[in-house]
């Protein structure tokens, strides 16, 4: 019975890594950060000037954060 379980429980975790996977993939502006660029996408580069979010490409603003640091970045420069 023991083994049976410790089977399962192993299954379970087999199929769940790429569910955990899926949801760290990147958007478009996170990946452009982590290349220390601005994103090239008309939609995002228009929202930025405006210190907005793009909400075509990050539905849940997640580009929010990454906005600040753009700008920050771009003082240094």
């Amino acid at each position: 019975m023991k083994r049976v379980l410790f089977t399962l429980a192993c299954a379970v975790a087999l199929l769940s890594v790429p569910a955990f996977a899926q949801a760290k993939k990147l958007t478009c502006c996170q990946q452009a950060l982590e290349e220390k660029r601005d994103c090239k996408n008309k939609c995002c580069i228009a929202a930025h000037k405006e210190g907005k979010s793009c909400t075509k490409c990050n539905p849940n603003k997640e580009d929010a954060a990454l906005i600040k640091k753009l700008a920050e970045w771009k003082k240094k420069s």
